[in-house]
């Protein structure tokens, strides 16, 4: 067998150790499964490299889906008992929106005066709303008000009954002030009243 020469010293003392080795059969096979188990565990690496990161890509995955899964649970659950409230106040939503209405309303508000006067035989002289925007205003949780004066004649029981229902409308109306005079002789009976209120609605 020719002795191959390497130029390089470390080579040489290199090769000289291994041939060495093989000469015994159980050191060369150990020596054999040695260098074939290193070089299946370096080529390995690299074949199951990429198969490593989609395996850890899609544990990533998984563990952001099921973290979007529990927040769109949470929003159902939230959906859900939003909906059930509402089933609960569904019958009086007519109830609040004609107490706080969305817009000023201020024309249904001196029609809806003047038939609880004419309902009681109360006679309105003047009667006086403040300026209101009657542009949309913007969707928010304040309520917006609006004065309301007015001046009015008729009996003591008809002035009563005419504040009482001001005072059990359906729509909120503040009553700030009101004032009662005898009006003309004293025998006619009849008394002037002047009242200044506050309507409330909310965009």
């Amino acid at each position: 067998m020719i002795r191959p020469t390497f130029f390089h010293p470390i080579l040489h003392r290199a090769y000289g150790k291994i041939s060495t080795i093989t000469k015994n059969k159980k050191s060369a096979s150990y020596l054999t499964l040695t260098l074939s188990f290193l070089t299946l565990s370096f080529f390995g690496l690299f074949a199951i490299r990429p198969t490593l990161i989609t395996a850890i890509s899609l544990f990533k995955g998984v563990a952001d889906l099921q973290k979007l899964n529990l927040e769109y649970e949470n929003k159902i659950g939230s959906l859900i008992k939003a909906q059930s409230a509402y089933e609960q106040i569904r019958d009086d939503l007519p109830l609040v929106n004609a107490a706080l209405p969305s817009t000023a309303e201020f024309s249904k508000l001196a029609k809806a005066v003047e038939k609880f006067a004419d309902r009681e035989n109360f006679n309105i002289a003047q009667m006086q709303i403040d300026s209101v925007s009657i542009s949309q205003l913007p969707t928010s949780a304040k309520a917006y008000d609006f004065g309301f004066n007015l001046i009015g004649t008729g009996k003591y029981s008809s002035i009563t009954s005419f504040i009482s229902h001001l005072l059990n409308w359906k729509r909120i109306v503040n009553i700030n002030s009101l004032e009662l005079a005898q009006e003309g002789s004293t025998t006619s009976g009849n008394l002037r009243l002047t009242l200044k209120a506050t309507a409330f609605y909310e965009p």
